[in-house]
Parts: structure tokens; sequence; C-alpha cells
């Protein structure tokens, strides 16, 4: 009996797929009319491997990161729900149950109507409906934001359209999966070695700007030490490493960022090191204290 087994076993995501990441002027705010199936997601979830996810996550990111980098806040905010994400849904040691509870909670957080312009007001000091205080909705906001307060309102607000645009592709990814439709051209993220963001899509933005070392976002160190010392292939894909490499460009010893240019990173005892903390998570802190230029 033939069986669909290659769609389910890897979905086929591209950066190039408009419909998941549409090439709009501005980032579209607008929740997706797609409501989450939580029993779909968990046949995804034991189906697809932890890599497709956190690949996920961070195009996702790269691609919201893309409209917002401008404003330091919004970008801050971001990230820290991009983390929240691939925390709940791609590191090694999940909660599935959690999983379910944090997907379900931005589910009922998204269908609240108008729900990007009442945390807009609500972070402004306006008087508004509040969702926080609702009891059809009070629980799910404030386990994803917090007590309703001030500083939670402009945390939710900073944090609106990470969650907005990430649900609204992985609900699209989740009817892909129901109806089974044929594969569309593209590259899978867990399985192909090619797997490249294009250039819209910014990662580690302050990836070489004439310093010796990297400045790192708080989400790119996340991600890099979630899959330490593989972070460059998982981000990049195993074919832009190897010819990397080939032109001479090194892995930092401790977490396998890549070199954007020869001898970008400093060494200490001929191991490079791409920043100042990856050398002190190797040598510590009563190592040494200087690298060789």
């Amino acid at each position: 009996m033939h069986r669909s087994i290659a769609f389910t076993m890897t979905l086929p995501v591209s950066m190039e797929d408009t419909e998941l990441f549409p090439k709009d002027e501005f980032l579209n705010t607008i929740p997706g009319k797609i409501p989450l199936k939580v029993e779909v997601i968990q046949q995804m979830r034991s189906t697809l491997s932890r890599l497709w996810w956190s690949r996920l996550v961070i195009a996702v990111r790269g691609y919201v990161i893309n409209y917002v980098q401008v404003e330091d806040s919004a970008l801050f905010h971001c990230d820290d729900a991009f983390t929240a994400i691939h925390r709940t849904l791609a590191e090694e040691e999940c909660d599935y149950e959690r999983a379910d509870v944090f997907l379900s909670d931005l589910n009922v957080i998204l269908q609240v109507p108008l729900i990007s312009e009442i945390l807009l007001a609500l972070s402004s000091g306006r008087e508004v409906e509040n969702p926080f205080l609702n009891p059809k909705t009070k629980d799910a906001f404030q386990r994803i934001f917090g007590f309703p307060n001030v500083m939670t309102y402009k945390v939710a607000e900073g944090q609106k359209c990470a969650f907005i645009v990430f649900m609204r592709v992985l609900c699209i990814l989740q009817e892909r999966w129901i109806a089974e439709k044929a594969k569309k051209k593209g590259i899978r993220f867990e399985t192909d070695p090619e797997w490249q963001p294009d250039d819209r899509v910014v990662l580690f933005q302050h990836f070489f700007q004439g310093n010796r070392t990297w400045v790192l976002l708080d989400f790119d160190r996340y991600i890099l030490s979630q899959w330490r010392p593989k972070g460059a292939s998982i981000i990049f894909g195993d074919s832009f490493v190897a010819k990397k490499q080939r032109l001479g460009m090194k892995l930092c010893t401790y977490c396998g960022m890549i070199e954007q240019k020869v001898d970008q990173f400093p060494e200490q005892d001929k191991k490079p090191f791409c920043s100042p903390e990856c050398l002190e998570a190797v040598y510590g802190q009563l190592g040494p204290t200087t690298i060789k230029i």
C-alpha cells in the first residue's frame, strides 16, 4: 500500500515562498485567519525534526527583524519573543504539554478582534477593553506576557509582531500538512545542506563592520548556544560553511560561528575566537586575558 511518506516526513519551506514570507513594503501585523489546530501541530512535532523547527524560528525571526531592526526597543522585544518560541518548540528537551499550552495561548490572544490596535492602545495608556482582565482571555495573556501593568503592556506591544507573523506562518504550514499538497519548489530545512536565508532576511545584522570580533544580539547567542558547535551550519547551511572554509575562513573554536573575512577572528594558542565571551568560555576567567591579533 502506497503512502505519501515523503511529504509528511519533510514539509518543504522556502524563503522564496511569498505566501509564507511576502515581500511587503511594511510588515503585516494583522493576525492570520487560519485557527491553530493543536492536534495537527502535535503530528508535525512528532514527525519533523528539531532542526526543522529551529530553522523555522530562525527564518521567521530574520524576516520580521528585517522590518523592525531600525528601532532598538522593537528589535529586542521581538528577539525575546522569538527566543521564547524557540525555547518552547525547538530546544532539545522540550516539554510538549507546555508547548501545546503556549501555542493555544497565542491562538487565543490572536483571535481577539483588533488585537494589534488594543495592544497599542494599552501600551499608550489609552482606555480600552482589556483582554488581560477579561475572564475568557486573561489566563492566556498573563501566561504569555505577565501580570497586567504598564511595563507588561509595552512588552506585549513590542512582541506582538513576532507572535503574529510566526503564528500566521505556522498555521499556513499546518494547512499544507493537512492537505498534503504537492511539494513546492523549495529547500527543506532539515535535510538539504543548500538551505540559506535569502538576501531579504536579516540574521546577525552586525555581521562584519570592520571589527575584529562579532557583535551579536541575545537571540543570536541563544541559537549558537543551542547548536554549539554547529551553529553556522544550522543557520546558513552546510554548503555555505564549506565554501567559506575552502576560501580560508575559520570557525570559532567555541561556538562554531564562521568568519566572514579571512583572519577576521583573533586567535589564542592558534585557536580562533569570534568574541571575548567565547574565549572566556574556553579558558575561563583565570585564563589568558589577551588574544593575539
